[in-house]
Parts: C-alpha cells; sequence; structure tokens
C-alpha cells in the first residue's frame, strides 16, 4: 500500500504539473491551450496550499478523482505494463537515434518533469517544474551528482522553472509563471539578483521556456509567438533579433533552443491546439530564416513526444522529454558545423567583436615587425583547426603571425569537421606602422 502510495503521489505530481501549465496558458493566451478545464479559483487554491509539493499535488488530484480513481489506476497500470515499444534508427547521421547516449536514470532520481536543459562539457543540468529544482548528471556516465543540485530554486520563488543557461559564472532560469530570467551563482547556487531580467513581461514575452546565447545576446523562446532577443549587457530589448517562429512555421508552442552559433534549434511538441508535430525546428540565426534541411523529424517515431529542453555538445543533440512515464533525455546524432567557439588574436581588437557566426574581421596595430599569437577553439571538439600563414616562431607556443610594418595581413582560420562543408574565418591586420 505505501509503494502504491508512493506511485499514485508521483504520478499525480506530473499529471497536476501538466494541468498547470495548461492552466497559465489558457489564462494567459486562449488561442495557445483551449481545451483545459481548470478555472483561476482552482489554481489560486492549488498554489496556496502549504507542505510538500509532491503531495499538494497529491492531494488535489484526490480531491478531483477521489481517493482510488478508476481512471487513474487504469492510466497508472498502463504505465507499468506496457513497455516502450523497440523502433528502429532513423536513416543516415544527421537526426539518427542514439540510444547509447540516453539519460534513463530521470525517473529512478525523481526527476519527473524535466524541462531545461544545459551542460557545462562535464555536468548536464535538468531543470525540473514538478519540483522547482535543477537536477545535475555526469555528462558521460550519465549518473546523479546530487552535489551539484540547484535547490535554492523555491525559496527564491523561482516556482516554475522552464529554460536555463550558463555562461560558466551564472545560471539563468526561465520561470513560467513569474515571466522573468533568475540568476544564481554557479559557484555556490546563491541567488544574484542584479543579473536577473525583469524585462520579460513589459515585452510581451509571457510564457517564456527555452533559452539560448551567445554571450551578446540572450534568446527566450516564448510559446505564444517567437523567440524574443534581449541584450545581456543591459537586458534590455533587441528586437531586431527576434525569430518570429509563428510566421515562419506557424510554430506556437516551442519548448526549447540550443544554437552552433549558425543554426539555432528549436523544439516544439504537437497538441490538439498547435497543429505541429514532435520536433525540432532549424532557424538560420543571423538571418532569422528556416533551414528546414537541419530540421530534426525523427523524434515521433523514437517516442519522444513530449520534447521539451535540448543541448548539443556539437556531436550528440539530447532532448528532455516529460511525457508521463518516460521522464528520460533521449539522444540523437548531430552532424558536426565548422564553427569556432572562440578566437582570439594578442595584442589585437577585433571588429566586430568575435562572434561564431561572423566569418570576416578588420584589426589595426601600431609597431615595428611584431607578431601576435592567434588563439582558435572549435565550438565541436571533433572538428580540425588550421591556421595561415605559418607560424612564424615554432619555438613559441602557440601560432605566431608576424604582422610587417605598413602593410596588411590576411589571418586565414579554417575549421574543417569530421563531416560536413569547411569554413574560414579571415581576419584582415593593417599595421599602421612607417619606419621614418
Amino acid at each position: 500500500m505505501i509503494v502504491f502510495n508512493r506511485l499514485i503521489g508521483k504520478t499525480a505530481c506530473r499529471f497536476a504539473e501538466k494541468r498547470k501549465q495548461n492552466l497559465k496558458m489558457a489564462l494567459k493566451n486562449t488561442q495557445i491551450m483551449r481545451s483545459t478545464t481548470w478555472t483561476n479559483q482552482n489554481a489560486n487554491a492549488f498554489r496556496s496550499e502549504g507542505g510538500n509539493t509532491s503531495n499538494r499535488y497529491r492531494r488535489r488530484v484526490q480531491n478531483w478523482f477521489g481517493q482510488t480513481s478508476l481512471s487513474l489506476l487504469i492510466s497508472l497500470a498502463a504505465c507499468l505494463v506496457s513497455p516502450p515499444l523497440a523502433l528502429a534508427a532513423a536513416t543516415g547521421t544527421f537526426a539518427a537515434r542514439n540510444p547509447a547516449q540516453d539519460f534513463d536514470t530521470l525517473e529512478a532520481a525523481g526527476n519527473g518533469g524535466p524541462h531545461g536543459l544545459w551542460s557545462n562539457g562535464q555536468t548536464l543540468w535538468a531543470a525540473d517544474a514538478s519540483d522547482n529544482k535543477l537536477y545535475a548528471y555526469d555528462l558521460a556516465t550519465k549518473s546523479r551528482d546530487p552535489a551539484k543540485d540547484f535547490d535554492t530554486l523555491q525559496d527564491a520563488g523561482n516556482r516554475w522553472p522552464t529554460g536555463i543557461w550558463s555562461d560558466d559564472t551564472t545560471m539563468w532560469v526561465a520561470d513560467l509563471e513569474d515571466d522573468k530570467l533568475y540568476a544564481y551563482k554557479m559557484s555556490d547556487k546563491s541567488r544574484d539578483p542584479s543579473k536577473d531580467f525583469d524585462t520579460l513581461k513589459a515585452a510581451g514575452n509571457t510564457n517564456p521556456t527555452g533559452l539560448w546565447s551567445d554571450r551578446t545576446t540572450m534568446w527566450v523562446a516564448d510559446t505564444a509567438d517567437r523567440i524574443y532577443a534581449y541584450k545581456m549587457s543591459d537586458k534590455s530589448r533587441d528586437a531586431a533579433k527576434d525569430i518570429d517562429t509563428n510566421s515562419l512555421i506557424g510554430n506556437r508552442y516551442i519548448q526549447g533552443l540550443w544554437s552552433d552559433g549558425t543554426t539555432l534549434w528549436a523544439s516544439n511538441f504537437s497538441g490538439s491546439d498547435n497543429n505541429v508535430t514532435n520536433k525540432i525546428y532549424a532557424f538560420n540565426l543571423s538571418g532569422r530564416t528556416r533551414d528546414a534541411s537541419k530540421d530534426f523529424d525523427t523524434l515521433s517515431a523514437a517516442g519522444n513526444n513530449k520534447p521539451r529542453g535540448i543541448w548539443s555538445d556539437g556531436t550528440t543533440m539530447w532532448v528532455a522529454d516529460s511525457q508521463d512515464g518516460e521522464d528520460k533525455i533521449y539522444a540523437y546524432r548531430l552532424s558536426a558545423a565548422a564553427v569556432l567557439r572562440s578566437l582570439s588574436l594578442s595584442g589585437v581588437s577585433l571588429s566586430p567583436t568575435f562572434d561564431g557566426s561572423t566569418a570576416r574581421y578588420t584589426a589595426s596595430v601600431f609597431g615595428s615587425d611584431i607578431q601576435t599569437t592567434v588563439l582558435a577553439a572549435p565550438l565541436h571538439t571533433n572538428a580540425m583547426v588550421s591556421i595561415s600563414p605559418a607560424d612564424a616562431d615554432t619555438a613559441t607556443a602557440g601560432h605566431q603571425v608576424s604582422l610587417a610594418s605598413g602593410v596588411g595581413t590576411a589571418v586565414t582560420i579554417t575549421v574543417t569537421p569530421t563531416n560536413g562543408v569547411a569554413r574560414a574565418y579571415i581576419v584582415t591586420i593593417a599595421n599602421l606602422f612607417t619606419a621614418r
């Protein structure tokens, strides 16, 4: 009986979280979610009840359906006895399933409502909208790493976490209820309100979900009609960089975002009200146009029917799924793109500021026959980087390029992925020094 009650509580928790999300969609935009039968009074009572979140959800569901609802029992039994179907992998490399990289440990960890994903390359964090925390997993082994969890969201008022993104110093967490991005220190998980984004509601970005940033712009997905852009420097709007997903594809329920600096991928799951399928749509980031050739159309066939947050290391695309009985992170293969993560030349200021999607730069220096050290790192660790002209000083660490006085020097950095087309970044440097 104890085990049975725990199972009902957990099922009820997920059920209530999803109904809670449907309620907000209906109250804020009836064109998005019209099927919910909840009322505002139900929601206020739901939020005001005290005690443990799981108990609170269970009590509310039990009040609705009775102590042992027949429909709940049938649904629960179906989840317990119906194993997932074995499905064939997609043909080819791009978007094909890669089950060996799946995270199947979420259910056991209690991570029952996975939404946003982000990783620093060692740890993967998964935002959970049902118990208001960020769960941490070892990216390589897929095992839990509770010491790195973010357990500070509930006390901060961040009660409906969806998308997450970090610059390795600050973790931003979107909140669907407060319509803002909460900021936390990566070092100790404490709040850092000075870095919050409080500008979403005024912009009309009232259903924030997925996040992604190139460290200059923060893009925030909205389930209503678009992906909003904000300046990282002062949190102000940068509407010129918005992606109008509604007019482009009629995509009205975007969940997760990730980009390699050139392509922006946005996950979307189907519903009776949004007329789309479970897939990940691709957009050209700089031109804000569609790139259907890079869509992931393989999610439904894999059983990934409630795709939420997404994140990639450039080789694998991980997709969180919050479907009842699943609660896992699916893995798919991603063709490597030829993109630089970082580029710097000692003593040289690039114009414009480096951005992985920008291929050409100019700069000027002043000095007699000086050298610059070129440092370039690919976004995808399996890509190769080559630099021209040849290293002018092999005895010194790094790639040295001589900048002769009074002339211009073109430095070419070529990124070659394991599959795909190579890309060249070109920096033209003018040395303004002239001998007298």
